[in-house]
């Protein structure tokens, strides 16, 4: 008999877009680990600096900030800059996020 153990995430993790809302972007409940997402962000105002990513966590319909970067961007009109942000969840449920 062969019987393979998956493991798998917990909770929801999305982003706040800037309307305040959570997107689900980068993992649903029960996603297997490791899972590895990319996602293209641009601006929503004219020669914006810098972005502002906020990591929440969903679990059982209370949403949580997990955490918040700040990305550096040269400045350009809103829409144009195609920002590609990775998530990184590993084996142990660490998530990593680089630019």
């Amino acid at each position: 008999m062969c019987i393979t153990l998956t493991k798998m995430f917990p909770h929801t993790i999305g982003i706040e877009t800037e309307s305040g809302q959570m997107t689900t972007l980068v993992a649903k409940r029960n996603t297997t680990i490791p899972t590895k997402k990319a996602q293209i962000f641009t601006t929503c105002s004219d020669n914006q600096k810098c972005v502002l990513v906020k990591v929440k966590v969903d679990r059982l319909g209370t949403t949580i900030l997990l955490g918040t970067v700040l990305l550096d961007i040269p400045p350009a009109p809103r829409g144009v800059p195609q920002i590609e942000v990775i998530f990184d969840i590993d084996a142990n449920g660490t998530l990593k996020l680089w630019q």
